[in-house]
């Protein structure tokens, strides 16, 4: 019990400090919940109103010993009931408190032992100090011996690396990783500079390496310009060779033309949308601001992934400080560099294709360096994207450019281009000697003709020694540069829509039409309005004239069709349509001037009818100093019988035939119904040609014709058939050819988004259309005139011939001499009409000739004095000789001519029996037919007795039968 008591004497002991907390706590709250930390850097407040002071003041203000023994005995009590207490808790938590006084003995011998060591590397570190003291300056030397020492070594090898720098940059430049031989040759070079300066025997190094580096600047150059303009060309001419290996290689289908139009107007998506999107400032950053290229040596072929290729070459250029000098190479040599490419793929397709027209080689031409400049286009926007990244990364001043002046470089190359193919540098010797140079007012210098506010100088240096070396070098230079086909003015018709296409697909792009340095479209247009339409012009009234003026212009043939219904034509004519036709050639291939070639083409086309009308003229007035002209000519110069000529049924049917043969062969079943009948009874040839044989015996049967009043000449005659075979195929020519511009827009979209306007004519005003139908009309109407002038001047030799007044023997059986000719003279006329006019024109000219020619000398029976038997049988047989000349004509039966045989016979009837004979059979003929039977009968015999008895009973009897003749 004693040790027990002296174990937790010693533990009260020990707690003492537990008794102060306790006694300090609320006597009404005994809770011994564990204390709180407080806060971090925040003091505790200290108690200044404790139990002790309490008590301290309590027992100093007392004023009696009673009351301190009270508060002693308080004292003592309280004490009690805290030892009491505090006995209950050493108790209570016994085992705590000894497991703490261990640990806190423990910790406390630990505290003394690290105390014990940290006086010993005290003085441990004070004897070094000491030692250290008297070693310094032997330490000091060892020290800098050591610097010096490594500073050795690191020459060492930097020496050793400077010697392998060539043999690694070998490798690099092998594989193409600019990157890093740029990296290793820059910091080679700048180690040479730097600390190894001064090391001789690495002076014939270093200038090696600066010579690498020179020669890695023009290699990264050439590497440059080869992915700016020779892979993107080659690229394009790959894709060519692969895309047509099916269809032709360079060679496209003619049927392609209208396809290629609205492919193009469609897909503007081919010119590359960064070039076309983006600007110089809108420039997307695509390594990052500080312009970070990677180069990876895994890479087999770096030149794969083009954009990082380049902007590789980009950041070698930027770190060899040679960037500038490269951007300003690469605008210098810009246009060289793109006619370049005009060169080598002029060589490649002349070396790889044979195809005997040029001029679509020159248009596959075109087309494929309108690609290549695309694919170009897009590599210079790669390039100036890195320029720019590289310009801000590294600070650089560089003069760069933008989309505007690349494609102004291309107009300028491409200008260049059609100055070669058009031999526009060579037309002249004025534009070669005066004014070379000014390309956007080439009418000046291009005009066939002299200019008016040209003026005269009094000499020239042309013929100098120098103006003459001059031309000779530009000509030699022109000889020696690689042509796709050989350069004529004619090319424009191949190269315009081409241009045209890529220049809309540009300014709807870009707007560079815009841009006033852009002249292309200019130079194109000014060529084309002021040089090309106006020389061809010229050149087609020179070819017009120059066929007119042969002496063979009018009798000239040649026969375009062996087919039995073609004709020959005059080659005059076929080569005024010719040249016409180079004008259609033009249209199409120029859609957008039909206003102006519609203009020269009228031009061209009145001078070449007023040619005609002349030619017309000469013919149909061969003897205009006596005077006299040719009836048949002036009867159509009258509009009245002109238009009764055109009213009659022959004519209308001729016309009917035409239109109906014109036609398709796909359209004649459907106008079958339509087809005029050629197969016509006697009596319907016979009133249909009645009209035509009456006015004409009026106006001819009285008066005659004299020798000068008709065409007499078959050569002339020939000539008017074939001025009309040739004039109406011309004017058929003519209508088809003003039909070109008559064709109506398209349902497409409008011209300006799209190509599709390039397909079809531009509209052309009404007034030059109608001079086009007009003149067309013109010589449709003068083919009409020939036609008529034919149909009539057969005619008129009849009541030549016929009506002429003869001797004849009687004793002589043979017709008369002037029917003799007038067959001669016909079978003349059909020999020539039917070598130079078609067969229906050669029946419209010779049918219904029986009918007037039987009308004729059924009429010339008035103006007989008398006639016998002789007489009328000498009648009959010039009847059945002209029957049977116009039955070869023909091939028909002139059942007219029977007719006036019958009438001739019945002068070997008396009056009484024509008269019964119309009793009983009727009347064949008119009335005064019959009486100028019944006179001529009186007249040559008086036997018969008044012919006035006679007449009234003629009266009489047709009165009651009825004329039907």
């Amino acid at each position: 019990m004693v040790s027990e008591e002296k174990k937790c004497n010693g533990v009260k002991k020990g707690c003492y400090c537990f008794l102060i907390i306790i006694k300090g706590l609320n006597y009404s709250k005994m809770d011994l919940s564990p204390p709180i930390k407080p806060p971090r850097g925040v003091k505790p407040a200290k108690e200044t109103s404790g139990l002790l002071m309490s008590v301290i003041r309590t027992l100093s203000a007392s004023e009696t010993n009673e009351q301190r023994d009270r508060e002693k005995a308080k004292l003592e009590n309280d004490y009690k009931i805290c030892d009491q207490r505090l006995d209950e808790l050493v108790s209570k938590h016994e085992n705590d408190l000894t497991k703490v006084m261990h640990l806190f003995g423990s910790i406390s011998q630990i505290v003394l032992i690290n105390r014990e060591k940290i006086k010993k590397v005290k003085e441990s570190l004070q004897d070094c100090k000491r030692k250290l003291g008297c070693k310094r300056d032997e330490l000091k030397n060892l020290w800098l011996e050591g610097l010096e020492y490594k500073h050795m070594l690191q020459l060492i090898e930097e020496v050793e690396k400077m010697n392998e720098v060539p043999n690694s940059l070998s490798v690099y430049m092998a594989r193409k990783q600019y990157l890093h031989a740029t990296n290793l040759l820059v910091e080679a070079v700048n180690l040479g500079k730097g600390t190894l300066e001064g090391v001789e025997s690495l002076k014939e190094l270093g200038q090696e390496l600066e010579q690498k580096k020179e020669q890695l600047h023009v290699q990264l150059l050439s590497e440059l310009k080869q992915h700016l303009y020779v892979k993107p060309s080659q690229h394009i001419l790959a894709l060519r060779r692969q895309n047509s290996a099916q269809e032709g290689f360079f060679v496209n289908s003619p049927l392609q033309r209208s396809i290629e139009l609205r492919r193009s107007g469609r897909k503007k998506s081919s010119i590359s949308k960064n070039l076309f999107n983006n600007t110089s400032s809108e420039k997307k950053s695509i390594f990052g601001d500080n312009f970070d290229v990677e180069e990876k040596l895994d890479v087999s072929n770096p030149e794969e992934n083009r954009s990082n290729f380049v902007a590789i070459l980009v950041k070698c250029l930027c770190l060899l400080e040679k960037l500038p000098y490269a951007v300003k190479e690469i605008v210098q040599e810009m246009q060289l560099s793109l006619k370049q490419i005009i060169e080598r793929t002029t060589n490649n397709i002349k070396n790889l294709v044979d195809v005997s027209d040029q001029r679509l080689l020159l248009k596959e031409l075109v087309q494929i360096l309108f690609e290549q400049y695309k694919e170009v286009a897009d590599s210079h926007y790669v390039f100036m994207t890195c320029v720019e990244q590289a310009k801000k990364a590294h600070k650089l001043e560089i003069n760069t450019y933008d989309t505007f002046y690349f494609w102004s470089q291309v107009q300028i190359v491409l200008q260049s281009f059609l100055s070669e193919y058009l031999d526009i540098q060579y037309m002249s010797n004025d534009m070669q000697l005066n004014d070379i140079n000014n390309i956007s007012d080439i009418s000046s210098y291009f005009s066939r003709r002299k200019q008016p506010n040209k003026k005269n100088v009094l000499f020239k240096f042309d013929g100098s020694s120098s103006a003459l070396s001059l031309s000779s070098t530009l000509k030699s230079v022109q000889k020696n540069k690689v042509l796709i086909c050989p350069p004529h003015p004619n090319n424009i018709l191949v190269l315009y829509i081409p241009f045209v296409c890529f220049l809309d697909e540009l300014d709807q792009s870009v707007g560079i039409k815009k841009q006033s340095d852009s002249n292309l479209y200019e130079f194109l247009t000014d060529y084309v309005n002021n040089v090309y339409l106006k020389r061809k012009s010229e050149e087609i009234l020179d070819q017009i004239e120059s066929c007119i003026r042969k002496s063979d212009a009018w009798k000239a043939t040649i026969l375009l069709d062996i087919t039995s219904d073609y004709k020959p034509l005059l080659v005059s004519t076929v080569t005024v349509e010719r040249c016409i036709r180079e004008w259609k050639a033009i249209l199409k291939a120029l859609p957008l001037y039909s206003e102006m070639i519609a203009g020269y083409s009228c031009k061209a086309l009145k001078e070449y009818k007023e040619i005609c009308d002349t030619a017309y003229r000469r013919i149909v007035q061969p003897q205009s100093e006596d005077n006299k002209k040719i009836c048949s000519a002036a009867w159509l110069k009258d509009d009245d019988i002109s238009r009764f000529l055109k009213s009659l049924p022959n004519w209308l049917n001729l016309k009917a035939q035409q239109e109906y043969h014109a036609r398709g062969e796909r359209n004649k079943k459907l106008l079958k119904r339509e087809h005029p009948s050629e197969e016509e009874s006697p009596e319907d040839v016979r009133m249909r040609n009645r009209r035509e044989a009456e006015m004409l015996a009026s106006n001819l049967g009285e008066g005659g014709v004299s020798a000068g009043e008709f065409l007499s000449d078959m050569n002339l005659l020939k000539e008017l058939a074939q001025l009309q075979e040739s004039m109406e195929w011309f004017a058929i020519r003519m209508f088809q050819y003003a039909s070109e511009f008559r064709r109506e827009p398209s349902g497409l979209s409008p011209p300006q988004p799209d190509n599709n306007h390039l397909d079809r004519p531009s509209p052309v005003s009404a007034s030059i259309l109608q001079q086009l139908t007009s003149i067309a009309q013109e010589f449709d109407e003068l083919a009409n005139t020939c036609l008529l002038l034919l149909h009539l001047e057969v005619r008129v030799q009849c009541f030549y011939y016929l009506l002429a007044q003869t001797h004849y023997n009687k004793e002589n059986h043979e017709p008369d001499p002037k029917v003799l000719e007038l067959s001669r003279v016909l079978a003349n006329v059909e020999e020539a009409m039917a070598n130079s006019l078609h067969p229906r024109k050669c029946k419209y000219i010779f049918e219904g000739l029986g009918h007037l020619i039987a009308k004729i000398l059924i009429s010339s029976a008035q103006y007989m004095n008398v006639i016998d038997e002789a007489g009328i049988q000498r009648m009959c047989r010039n009847i059945f000789t002209l029957q049977q000349t116009l039955t070869n004509i023909t091939m028909s039966r002139e059942v007219a001519l029977d007719h006036a045989r019958h009438y001739f016979e019945l002068f070997f009837l008396t009056p009484e029996d024509i008269l019964n004979g119309i009793v009983d059979k009727g009347p064949e003929f008119s009335e005064l037919e019959y009486m100028n039977a019944f006179q001529l009968l009186n007249r040559s015999n008086k036997e018969f007795g008044s012919v006035s008895v006679h007449l009234e009973r003629l009266s009489d009897i047709l009165g009651e039968v009825g004329v039907t003749v």
